[in-house]
């Protein structure tokens, strides 16, 4: 292995706030594995440019201006062909920054050059007397070993589900204002003042989340395809695969979601059992990952209240990082997720200590708690004496000390 072959790129961020740039710095370390690292502009070798930025083409001219030999890269929603750029399209993933990255490292690698000099002859070579060839004798038979490579093993593809494009979507990051008009509003609900904050809150029985969640753990204990008919269209509950079949866009799911269910409503949720034989007539891209699904669904339901179940005086924490390859990555989510994986907290401690509006903190741990990540905490040190961060030992071990010899500590 060569040295300095896995030596990460050193980017420079523009046109993205503080959070963004917070947030692409965790993606790099994280999903990325250390492939990138965000540093100062002097620092930098690579410039990366959000294009959708208001001031965009300003910033592009002062970083050709200013760096002529820097690669740059555009992130943008839209696709864009510009001279002399490298292009990602939001939302970035994994396999667009390494292959990215690798296309510049290629274009800048130094191309080596061979020489093959000629010295010239002092004095002029004697001539050479041509030599008689033998006459060629017969050819003569040789054994020889021949060795077949065999043919690799043909992978099977299954057709089918590269249709369901929807389960295999890659997860989406939205800032504030997309994640505002994603989510939607309570117009009866003002979240700068503490008394409505605390009644902030929403019953998921009454809602579609609640008969979805419902009818999932039935199909899983039964161990079979079930259809869930409402008033509305007809879900297909596939726990083998873990996937739902909806005839519906997100668009449609996010009203339907909104809604209050009434009496009338809820005495039309039938829950049938369905033939596993059927699913092949199915329109493939209507299949949907169920934990992706419920996620979607708990946001929209929860319009950035907190579910009844849940006591938000009392700390919460989550007992696995969420999917996010797979799920909406809510505003702070990473920041979030990783308060709540390592210590139990009140839903208002995380509002206050990570500075979020109450509404994203809500409509996240309502997400996480649909999916069963998120529990309440029971014991009564959480409620009364807040975290203390974790000591350093004093007493160190002998693999420790070795350790300490050897790199010089």
């Amino acid at each position: 292995m060569k040295k300095g072959s896995h030596t990460p790129a050193r980017i420079a961020l523009y046109g993205m706030d503080d959070r963004t740039c917070k947030t692409m710095e965790m993606y790099l370390k994280g999903p990325c594995r250390g492939v990138a690292v965000v540093v100062r502009e002097t620092e930098a070798d690579i410039d990366v440019i959000d294009a959708d930025h208001p001031r965009a083409k300003d910033i592009l001219d002062a970083r050709k201006a200013a760096t002529p030999n820097r690669p740059i890269i555009l992130l943008s929603l839209q696709d864009l062909r510009i001279d002399n750029t490298f292009f990602i399209k939001k939302p970035v993933n994994v396999t667009q920054i390494v292959d990215v990255l690798g296309k510049i490292k290629a274009a800048t690698a130094p191309r080596k050059v061979f020489f093959n000099p000629v010295k010239a002859a002092e004095t002029p070579p004697a001539p050479v007397e041509p030599v008689k060839q033998a006459p060629p004798e017969p050819p003569r038979k040789m054994a020889m070993d021949v060795y077949a490579k065999k043919p690799a093993g043909v992978k099977h593809v299954d057709v089918s589900e590269q249709q369901k494009t929807a389960k295999h979507q890659s997860a989406v990051q939205l800032n504030e204002g997309g994640f505002t008009a994603f989510l939607g509003t309570v117009s009866d609900i003002d979240f700068e003042d503490s008394a409505q904050l605390l009644t902030a809150c929403y019953d998921p029985r009454q809602s579609f989340l609640g008969y979805v969640q419902s009818a999932y753990k039935t199909a899983n204990l039964q161990s079979r395809a079930l259809q869930l008919n409402s008033i509305w269209k007809p879900l297909i509950i596939f726990p083998e695969s873990q996937e739902i079949w909806l005839d519906a866009d997100d668009k449609q799911l996010r009203a339907f979601a909104g809604m209050t269910l009434g009496k009338n409503a809820t005495g039309s949720m039938v829950l049938v059992p369905f033939d596993n034989g059927k699913a092949a007539d199915r329109a493939m891209d209507k299949f949907q990952n169920m934990n992706t699904f419920i996620w979607k669904l708990a946001l929209w339901t929860s319009k950035g209240r907190f579910p009844i179940g849940l006591d938000i005086q009392r700390p919460v924490f989550l007992v696995t990082w969420p999917n996010f390859t797979r799920l909406v990555i809510t505003p702070d989510a990473l920041r979030m997720a990783a308060l709540l994986v390592s210590t139990p907290k009140t839903p208002l401690e995380v509002v206050s200590l990570l500075r979020v509006k109450p509404q994203y903190v809500f409509a996240f741990i309502s997400a996480c708690h649909a999916l069963g990540l998120l529990r309440q905490s029971e014991r009564q040190v959480d409620t009364v004496i807040a975290a203390e961060p974790p000591q350093k030992s004093t007493n160190k071990s002998l693999l420790r000390k070795i350790l300490g010899k050897l790199l010089g500590a």
